[in-house]
């Protein structure tokens, strides 16, 4: 493994070198009004005291992703029923992974973007009912396309999915659709 991740390193660094690479900087906001978690039911052989806590619609996802191509961090947070004082639950995201922009081989200057990336972390699951609250691993990929309004302004639409549980075993499936906007540096 560690001569795998040496290869790819070394490979990264001769490709930008060689290619001479401006890798842009981007800033990215999230907000999101649609997003669900699906539980996985066969992985808990359809006991509802175990996925059960899973299934939830959110009412107001926020994000942020900070990409430094080849490499990106990002957070969300998703939240159910903002009108209650205490929501039936918080979903919190942390993700480091691989990911990119480009807006330089469309043609005719049309201003348009895409941007994507797959990742790795970790959700916290907090819900109104403390005895239910647990920490989850997560895979994740992301894509969005949209216009750069400006030399550093970006605004465009994306979709974020998330899958928990540890290696081998699969939890819940989260689903985002998001507006964006990003600021390039």
């Amino acid at each position: 493994m560690k001569r795998f991740l040496s290869i790819l390193l070394l490979g990264l660094a001769a490709t930008a070198a060689h290619a001479q690479v401006d890798w842009p900087i981007v800033l990215q906001l999230k907000y999101s009004p649609l997003g669900i978690i699906d539980a996985d039911e066969d992985e808990f052989d359809h006991d509802d005291s175990h996925y059960e806590k899973y299934d939830m619609d959110f009412e107001r996802s926020l994000g942020a992703k900070l990409i430094i191509a080849p490499v990106y961090v990002s957070v969300n947070r998703n939240v159910t029923n903002l009108d209650d004082p205490i929501p039936n639950a918080i979903v919190e995201t942390v993700a480091i992974g691989f990911g990119g922009i480009n807006y330089d081989q469309f043609a005719n200057d049309s201003g348009l973007y895409l941007m994507g990336g797959v990742g790795v972390g970790a959700g916290r699951f907090k819900f109104k009912q403390p005895e239910l609250n647990d920490w989850e691993t997560l895979v994740e990929g992301n894509a969005e396309i949209g216009l750069r309004i400006q030399e550093h302004l970006l605004l465009g639409v994306g979709v974020d999915y998330q899958h928990f549980g540890e290696p081998g075993e699969s939890k819940a499936n989260l689903w985002n659709l998001y507006l964006g906007t990003g600021l390039v540096f």
